[in-house]
C-alpha cells in the first residue's frame, strides 16, 4: 500500500514537471523525491515516467493515475484552507512581568509571540514579583516572567535565561582597570532599591560576607533612576549590565571590576501546570528563544548560584527587577 508521501510526490513531480521543483515545493532533497517515485513504482508495478525522455514525461499509466489523484490534494488543499479559517479565536494572555523586561528583550517577544500565534493579543502587567506570582496562582494572570523564585511547586517552572549584574559608578570615581574590593566599595554610598528587591538582599550578604557596613541609600524602585543618580555622582550601585550597555558607550557610566563578581540573577517563565500547560512551554519556549539575558560566562553564572543558595526566601515581598 502507498503512502500519503509517496503519491504527493508523484502528483507534484506530475504537475511541475522535473524533480527539483518538486523537492522546493515540498521541501525536501531530490533524493528523497527519487527514492519515493521508485517505491510508487514498485507498489504499483508498472513504470511511472519515459525512462528515455529529457523531461519526466508520465507513462500512460502514470497519466491516468495523476487524474485520479487530483481530488485527492484538492480535497486536502480544502481541508488546510478550512483549518487555517478555524483556528483558536482571538484571545487575550496576561503576561505578568518586571521592569527589567519590560525594558529590554519584551518587545521582541510580543512580535514573536504574533507571529506565532496572530490571533492572541498579550496584555503585560509590570508589578512586584511577589504581588505577579500570587496572581499566577489565583489564575489572573495566565503566565509571568520573573526572578527566579523557590518553593513554586505548585507552578510550572522554565528557565528562560541568566542576567549579569556589575558594579556602576560615575565616570573618574574610581581608578579606571584595577580591581576593587567590597571594603574599597563599601567607602562610597550604595544606591539600592527597597529591601525586598532581589538584588539588593543579594547585595546585603556580599557587605555580610565581607565585614562591611557601606551608607545605603534607598533610590526607589526605578532602575533608570538610580542609574541616574550614580551617573550624577550620588554614589554606585549594582545595576543589570544589559540595561545599560549604551550608557557605558556614551561614558555616562563606569562599569567597575571588582572581587568578588557583582550577582546574577536567573529569570523563569511560570504559569499553572494545568490546564493550559501544553501552551505555557510553547510561550516559555519563545520567551527562552527571545531573551538576551543568557549570554554570560561559566564563572558568572556559578557565582550567581553560589549566591543564590544564601540569599533570602523569596516569601517575602519582591521587587521587580
Amino acid at each position: 500500500m502507498f503512502t500519503i508521501k509517496q503519491l504527493e510526490t508523484f502528483y507534484w513531480v506530475g504537475r511541475l514537471g522535473t524533480i527539483a521543483k518538486a523537492a522546493d515545493k515540498l521541501h525536501v532533497t531530490q533524493s528523497a523525491v527519487t527514492k519515493r517515485l521508485q517505491e510508487l513504482e514498485g507498489i504499483v508495478a508498472a513504470p511511472l515516467f519515459e525512462r528515455k525522455a529529457r523531461k519526466n514525461l508520465l507513462t500512460p499509466a502514470a497519466k491516468n493515475l495523476l487524474v485520479e489523484s487530483e481530488p485527492l490534494f484538492e480535497m486536502l488543499e480544502r481541508l488546510q484552507k478550512m483549518k487555517a479559517s478555524t483556528d483558536q479565536p482571538a484571545r487575550e494572555l496576561h503576561i505578568g512581568l518586571g521592569e527589567l523586561t519590560a525594558l529590554t528583550w519584551f518587545p521582541a517577544f510580543i512580535k514573536r509571540m504574533k507571529d506565532t500565534y496572530p490571533n492572541v493579543t498579550i496584555q503585560p502587567e509590570i508589578d512586584l514579583s511577589s504581588l505577579l506570582l500570587r496572581k499566577v496562582k489565583e489564575g489572573h494572570l495566565d503566565f509571568a516572567i520573573l526572578p527566579d523564585i523557590p518553593d513554586t511547586d505548585d507552578l510550572a517552572r522554565v528557565p528562560v535565561g541568566t542576567v549579569p549584574f556589575g558594579w556602576f559608578a560615575a565616570p573618574g570615581k574610581f581608578a579606571s582597570r584595577e580591581v576593587h574590593s567590597l571594603p574599597e566599595l563599601a567607602l562610597h554610598p550604595v544606591i539600592e532599591q527597597s529591601e525586598h528587591s532581589i538584588i539588593s538582599r543579594l547585595c546585603a550578604r556580599l557587605w555580610e560576607s565581607a565585614g562591611v557596613r557601606p551608607e545605603r541609600l534607598n533610590g526607589g524602585n526605578n532602575i533608570v533612576a538610580l542609574a541616574g543618580l550614580v551617573s550624577a555622582g550620588v554614589g554606585i550601585s549594582c545595576l543589570p549590565v544589559p540595561l545599560f550597555e549604551a550608557s557605558l558607550a556614551s561614558g555616562d557610566l563606569e562599569l567597575l571590576k571588582t572581587q568578588p563578581e557583582a550577582p546574577t540573577v536567573d529569570y523563569a517563565c511560570y504559569f499553572l501546570k494545568y490546564p493550559h500547560s501544553a501552551l505555557g512551554y510553547n510561550v516559555a519556549e519563545i520567551a527562552k528563544r527571545t531573551c538576551t539575558f543568557q549570554l554570560v560566562s561559566d564563572a558568572s553564572r556559578d557565582l550567581g548560584k553560589a549566591h543564590r543558595k544564601t540569599s533570602p526566601r523569596a516569601d517575602a515581598p519582591l521587587n521587580p527587577l
